[in-house]
Formats: structure tokens, sequence, C-alpha cells
């Protein structure tokens, strides 16, 4: 009987050996879609995090980064995500606010001044809030703090007023919070992917479009564009996001590594846009644009309307109380 007793032990031992040796060497893979290109500075930021996470689990998590939309629209990535593959996006906060609706107020215009007021408003008891909610529909965001610096209006003309933009068709992402500040601030709101926005702008089917200088130079929007107004309206904050099944099924250490990395990395490549920003200016003049400063007060006060419409305005004041910016 002790025989058989040991015999058994010595089974289960060797078989939990073997589930474990199992576990070391499996590989976890993650397809981390973007329409941003592979020249942006972003990209660069997510393959300083691809690169750092790989070494850090001695090749164990794998991240892909398929830049300019290769692997289809955002949307249909994060229904992907949801469903347990192995997907992850890049993202914002308008199109996370068709899960966790408030959560859209981050890209809103004129929301915060800066980066850091951004990162203070994520500290948030409330945004904390919204990220569990996230988790309870499925989503798992790694990060949010990419930035990839603040938008303004570019086009044939200068745009200095809301009544400047008035019957002006802008290409903006179609989620409410961008939609409805672009409206405010005197414009059509007009949603295509930003892949069309080129030639669209080319052949005169927009007006123009509202971007950040990290794009606009990447996508050479100069070529298209002869003025920007330096409106500076939306900081845009960017999130990774993956399943909540996919990042489940990671070892907690790898779990552990994997958003360790990425917020690290999101912290340097936002330093590292920031930084930029003068260099990307000089950028688009050298491509003969138009730089125009406006009196972005004007605009602020355009805006309201747009947290008015959305029942947003004490949202508003709520997060800055929270955050320590009022």
């Amino acid at each position: 009987m002790k025989k058989i007793l040991a015999l058994v032990l010595v089974t289960c031992l060797l078989l939990a050996l073997n589930v474990s040796a199992f576990a070391a060497d499996k590989t976890y893979e993650l397809k981390l879609s973007t329409t941003q290109t592979d020249t942006s500075m972003i990209y660069a930021g997510m393959k300083a995090a691809a690169d750092k996470i790989l070494a850090d689990t001695d090749g164990h998590v794998v991240v892909t980064i398929y830049p300019s939309s290769q692997l289809g629209a955002e949307e249909d990535m994060i229904d992907q995500a949801l469903q347990g593959m192995g997907i992850a996006v890049l993202t914002d906060a308008g199109r996370m606010s068709s899960y966790v609706n408030d959560m859209g107020i981050l890209n809103m215009a004129y929301f915060v001044d800066n980066y850091e007021d951004g990162v203070k408003v994520m500290g948030t008891d409330t945004f904390k809030a919204w990220d569990e909610d996230l988790h309870k529909q499925g989503l798992h965001p790694l990060c949010y703090n990419y930035f990839d610096g603040s938008r303004s209006f570019m086009g044939h003309k200068a745009f200095t007023s809301p009544a400047d933009l008035k019957g002006v068709v802008i290409r903006t992402p179609g989620a409410a919070p961008y939609s409805k500040s672009i409206e405010a601030l005197g414009a059509t709101p007009y949603n295509i992917a930003w892949s069309e926005v080129y030639n669209g702008i080319q052949t005169k089917a927009i007006d123009g479009c509202e971007v950040q200088n990290t794009s606009a130079v990447s996508s050479k929007i100069y070529e298209v564009c002869e003025v920007a107004s330096m409106t500076e309206h939306i900081n845009l904050f960017n999130f990774v996001v993956c399943g909540q099944a996919w990042f489940d099924k990671l070892p907690a250490e790898y779990q552990e590594i994997v958003e360790k990395d990425f917020q690290e990395c999101a912290y340097q490549s936002a330093q590292e846009v920031i930084a930029a920003q003068a260099d990307l200016i000089q950028t688009l003049k050298d491509n003969g644009m138009e730089i125009v400063e406006v009196d972005k007060e004007v605009f602020k006060d355009a805006a309201k309307s747009a947290y008015e419409a959305l029942g947003w305005t004490e949202l508003r004041e709520q997060l800055y109380k929270e955050a320590g910016l009022q």
C-alpha cells in the first residue's frame, strides 16, 4: 500500500513539474492595432514597450504592432478583443465612451490644458471607477497615458474664431465627444477614416481636419493644407486596451510586467512628444504651412455648449475638484 501511495505521489509530482515547464515555455502573443503610421512618434513609443516586454518576460510575451489600420477598423479590433482574441488597440476616451459613457469627457475640447493635468484626472476615484467598469465589460486597459499632443484645425484658410468655421466641413472621429466639440467650435463635423483624410482634402470632399502635429507631419498633411490654426482644443491621450479574457490567460508575473512596461514607456513617449512640438511646428512651416495663433479664450467659451449638450458640465467640475485642478 505504501509503495502504491509513493508511486501516486511521484506521478503527481512529475505531472506538476510538466505543467509548470509547459507554462514556463508558453508564448503569449498580442497583436496591437493602431491607425498611426510606422513613422509616427507614438508608434516608436509602442515599439519601445513591445521590446521591453519581450525582454522582461524572457521572450514569453510577444507584442507585434500593426500600423496604419492594417488589421482593420478600430471598432472591429475592439470587438475581437472582447471575444478573447489576442488583440489590443491604441484607442482613446472618445471611443471608450461607447462602453463607459462619462469617460468620453477626457476627449472634449479644452477639458485639460496639458498632459500633467490629464494624468491627475486619471488618478481620481471617478476615473478609477470607470476603469473597473471597462473590466466588467470585458476590456482591460493596459495603460491610459500615451499622449500625442494637442489637436488644431488645418485647412485652406485661417480659423481665428468659431465664426470662421461656419459651414466648414472638418474631419473628426465619429465619437460624440469629438463631434459635439467640433460642432460647438463652429465647424461641421464629418467622420471618415484617418487614412482617407489626405485624399478627402485633396479632392475637396472635406475642407480640412483637426489633428495633432505629430500626425500632421507623419501623414504629410502640409501637402494638402495651407494653414494651421493653433486652437489646440483637444489634448489627445491614447489608451492601449486588450480583452480581459486574453489578459486573464497571462501568469500573474507577466500581467504585472505588461502593465508596468506599457505605463512606463507611455510616459516616456509622452515626454518626447511634448519636447518635439516646436520642431514639429517648424517642419510644418518648412513645408509651406502658415501657422496662425488664435485667441483660445474665444474657442473655450464656445466649447462650453458641448459639455451642456452631453450633460457633462457638472461632471467636469467634479473631476477638477477631485484632481485638484480648481
